[in-house]
């Protein structure tokens, strides 16, 4: 009888190896942790790491300075049919957001620039709403247009967060 070739007898061997590997993982109690396809971390984790991780953190009020209106606590007060100019200064963040919200029923128009980058510029016309706009790292230029004043008066005061 003819003996076997080398390379048979080590693909026999290796085969072999294959299903003694199987047995001894089926055997010692290897365990299927995937889940079927859904995620092993609940809501709470995965919107903690969200939040931790993508949610833009908010532009701080010292890295806003005003031209033709007045920043106090946060607020600032448009005269209407005048622009106001807010720089928002370069920060270390990738991106941040400044959230835009209008008080007591006063109308807005928007106009972000960023400054540098390929980032796009915003524009919104009669944001009467909260709005957040995201600011990239080179800082941006965002001007206020007070369209409809509050009540009698000719000013739109204009929440910045």
């Amino acid at each position: 009888m003819e003996q076997p070739k080398p390379s048979t007898l080590l693909l026999i061997l290796a085969v072999f190896a294959c299903i003694m590997m199987y047995v001894l993982g089926a055997g010692l109690g290897a365990q299927d942790r995937s889940s079927k396809g859904s995620n092993p971390m609940s809501k709470e984790e995965r919107q903690r790491l969200r939040e931790r991780f993508i949610k833009p953190r908010p532009v701080a009020e010292e890295d806003l300075k005003t031209t033709g209106c007045v920043l106090s606590d946060g607020t600032v007060r448009v005269a209407r049919g005048l622009a106001c100019r807010v720089d928002i200064a370069k920060a270390g963040a990738r991106v941040r957001t400044v959230n835009v919200e209008p008080l007591s029923g006063s109308q807005v128009d928007v106009r972000l620039e960023p400054k540098g980058g390929p980032a796009i510029p915003a524009s919104i016309d009669g944001l009467g709403e909260r709005r957040g706009l995201d600011v990239p790292e080179e800082g941006a230029t965002l001007s206020l247009t007070c369209t409809r004043g509050v009540g009698n008066t000719s000013e739109c005061p204009v929440k910045l967060r």
